[in-house]
């Protein structure tokens, strides 16, 4: 009897924790804070300027209300130059926050507020080229 109960007890232990452990479908993959601004080869002569996370320097990184940074930075560039008027004063607040809501509606990503993977990839960025300067914009999927 006691041996059935602890293999009972051990079983449902052991279930107990594989449920903890394994992500459910609606958790959220977690990106580091993006801390600075790199830029970023689209074509043989156009080129944009996004944030990313020097930790890894991986553009797959996310920003939200409070960050301050470069990389905020080159995202109110880039609303200002292709969407609507925002300061760019590296601060993600309010405004930069309900810009960037703007801009999911518009390119029809979850609307949250929160700069990540998801929305640089739809967004529109200015593109330059070299001796030229600000071309246009274009969501290069990038």
């Amino acid at each position: 009897m006691k041996k059935r109960t602890a293999a009972a007890l051990g079983t449902l232990a052991l279930g107990a924790g594989a449920a903890l452990a394994a992500p459910g479908p609606a958790q959220a993959v977690s990106y580091p804070t993006c801390n600075a601004l790199k830029s970023v080869t689209v074509t043989d002569r156009l080129f944009t300027y996004q944030p990313y996370y020097t930790g890894t320097g991986s553009r797959n990184c996310e920003m939200s209300r409070g960050a301050q940074s470069d990389g905020v930075h080159a995202l109110q560039n880039a609303i200002r130059a292709c969407y609507r008027t925002i300061a760019s004063d590296g601060i993600y607040g309010p405004k930069t926050e309900e810009a960037v809501k703007s801009v999911q509606r518009t390119e029809k990503v979850g609307v949250d507020g929160v700069y990540g993977p998801q929305t640089r990839k739809a967004m529109g960025w200015p593109l330059y080229q070299g001796g030229v300067g600000f071309v246009r914009c274009a969501a290069p999927g990038v």
